[in-house]
């Protein structure tokens, strides 16, 4: 599946910082050089979702569940789903993907990451801080159907929160492949 960032709302409807805005219009014009994907760089949030595949794997022995893509970095997400708080302070060693913890509410999978560094993009050209806090939501409300929703709440970047969502279906470009496995990717980091 390759859902890409369709969900992402008008840069108008976003509430931008000022530098933010500005450092946003000029990824979005070099986004296809500068992109940290095109680098073969992981992403966390909805920029992790925009491999050319990727695959959600619940282990209840280890409570975590693992997010595999197949992306450049062949990176990972751990989300620990056993009760345990985010580091604190020194503690929290700012990665790519952050520090995942994550809980049912139903049906749903709510993950709650923070500890971002800055060196990643999380939402396609949207800029972010190290005050980053991106809170996902994921559902399968049928076999074939994927919904996703990813809340950022960034103080650094943004006056006040915003969500981005998207939805994967047997209508969508990016569809469930019955039988389908994660294939071998390889992303070149040429002259970076």
């Amino acid at each position: 599946m390759r859902p890409g960032l369709g969900g992402t709302p008008r840069p108008d409807s976003v509430p931008f910082q000022p530098w933010a805005k500005a450092v946003y219009e000029h990824r979005s014009s070099t986004y296809s050089r500068d992109s940290p994907l095109v680098a073969c760089k992981p992403a966390p949030g909805p920029s992790f979702f925009n491999a050319p595949g990727f695959e959600i794997v619940d282990v209840p022995e280890m409570k975590s569940i693992f997010i595999l893509n197949i992306a450049g970095p062949h990176s990972w997400r751990v989300i620990y789903t056993d009760g345990r708080a985010h580091p604190k302070g020194d503690d929290l060693h700012p990665t790519f993907l952050g520090h995942s913890i994550g809980k049912w509410e139903g049906d749903t999978l709510v993950v709650d990451t923070v500890g971002f560094n800055e060196k990643q993009w999380a939402v396609g050209a949207y800029p972010n801080t190290s005050q980053l806090h991106l809170t996902e939501r994921i559902s399968r409300p049928s076999l074939k159907t994927l919904a996703y929703e990813a809340t950022v709440d960034d103080p650094g970047a943004y006056t006040k929160p915003w969500t981005a969502r998207f939805t994967i279906t047997e209508a969508t470009s990016s569809k469930w492949i019955p039988g389908g496995e994660m294939f071998e990717y390889i992303c070149q980091d040429a002259d970076r």
